[in-house]
């Protein structure tokens, strides 16, 4: 803090409004969990912050873990290099707009009596930290060539004969290229930065490089929850959930008995949501709950449909718009309902008595068509090789997907390989 000047000791006077600090300890693992070091880090209590006095925006993009897959992909199919950077501190050299006072932390020797410290740069706890992170690395970022994704901010991709891509997620860089010997020289000039080689921990996914291929795993993630949740001595299984299995709302005596075990309920489905969505096979995808109920199977299908083509839009436009790739040939999404086939295909709005209360909206997926951005394809839901990802379907048909998908597995565990970019989807 001392080399980077992030505050300078200032006399309290009335109209300050001072935030207060907290130490935090941490202890760094790598990929094997292993302990690699112990950090302390002081870090403002921002929750003491008035909006419009202390600070103004707080909303800074993260990476999202499609376009991380998205570019792992085209850097194993192209042959890139896939190397990783941290930059020391990284809050601690973005600037400040606002006057933001702490009192003295604890530990820290004054120079005189009725003093605080104004902050010059941001510090970790603010709310406006990671926002002006963002602004102070993208800006150098632009300054050195490169260009921000308008499909996802925390993309960065530098055009040249030897072209660059940048993945940001707050302070995990990941950078992509054959010939980065340029941009980490000069990244090492601008901040205090240790260069980590060939990526191997990103976001808490584990990443293993072998000649022509990328291989995803969370393995020491799913280790770590086992043990921490009394469960390491378990047996495996093949199957998520038994076939065909009817969930039911748990009882007052179930619920009861589920709280005894005093487990975080929020954060133990936390931890298995990103589990189930971090090293997804595919690269790109969209769910949600539908705001209302369905009239008939065809109409689910449809509004799923019409969320699907919103995502693989912005799919197109990020990879036409950071050179990944053009995509000449329609999109085929695989559809295993008859009925939404042929009203997405139809050449007018179908006024049928199951249809024609649909939003016009959802009928934009007649222009996508038209355009000639996807193509729909039949079939049977027993070919339906997603179903595994939200499902629950039997052992073998988990095996055909996996072998289908091109998935890998790793020890006990498993693991996914990132192959190729396809053209297919399913809905």
């Amino acid at each position: 803090m001392t080399d980077l000047n992030v505050w300078e000791e200032v006399d309290v006077k009335e109209d300050f409004k001072l935030i207060g600090t907290t130490w935090v300890f941490k202890t760094k693992r790598n990929e094997l969990n292993q302990i690699m070091e112990h950090k302390a880090r002081l870090c403002a209590q921002g929750f003491s912050q008035t909006q419009g006095k202390d600070y103004s925006k707080t909303f800074a993009p993260t990476g999202r873990l499609n376009s991380l897959r998205t570019l792992i992909s085209y850097a194993t199919a192209s042959d890139l290099k896939f190397e990783q950077l941290d930059i020391k501190s990284a809050f601690l050299n973005a600037p400040l707009e606002e006057n933001v006072y702490l009192t003295i932390p604890q530990g820290l020797d004054r120079n005189k009596k009725n003093t605080c410290l104004k902050l010059k740069r941001a510090i970790y706890g603010l709310k406006q930290a990671p926002l002006a992170w963002y602004r102070r690395l993208s800006s150098w970022l632009v300054d050195f060539g490169f260009s921000i994704s308008k499909a996802d901010s925390s993309v960065f991709y530098l055009k040249s004969n030897d072209p660059i891509w940048l993945f940001l997620h707050v302070d995990d860089i990941g950078i992509f290229g054959r010939n980065l010997t340029n941009l980490k020289k000069a990244i090492e000039q601008e901040f205090q930065t240790k260069l980590l080689g060939s990526a191997d921990l990103m976001l808490g996914i584990k990443i293993i490089h072998q000649p022509d291929t990328i291989t995803l795993t969370q393995s020491h993630h799913i280790d770590s929850l086992l043990e921490s949740y009394g469960m390491s001595n378990f047996k495996h299984t093949t199957t998520p959930l038994i076939p065909n299995m009817h969930l039911e709302a748990a009882s007052r005596m179930c619920q009861e008995e589920f709280a005894s075990l005093k487990i975080n309920y929020q954060s133990a489905v936390g931890s298995l949501s990103y589990l189930s969505t971090a090293t997804r096979p595919d690269l790109s995808y969209s769910t949600r709950k539908q705001p209302t109920v369905s009239l008939s199977s065809a109409e689910a299908e449809y509004r799923s449909l019409t969320d699907l083509a919103s995502e693989l839009l912005w799919f197109k436009q990020f990879i036409e718009e950071i050179n990944v790739l053009t995509m000449t040939k329609a999109i085929l999404v695989h559809e295993d309902n008859q009925g939404c086939i042929d009203t997405a295909n139809s050449d007018c709005n179908t006024n049928t008595r199951r249809m024609k209360h649909i939003d016009i909206q959802l009928h934009f997926i007649q222009d996508v068509i038209g355009n000639k951005i996807i193509e729909l394809i039949y079939t049977p839901t027993a070919n339906m090789l997603a179903d595994f990802l939200t499902k629950s379907v039997s052992r073998p048909a988990i095996k055909q997907a996996m072998k289908e998908l091109q998935l890998l597995t790793t020890g006990d565990k498993g693991g996914v390989e990132i192959c190729d970019l396809s053209q297919s989807v399913s809905n």
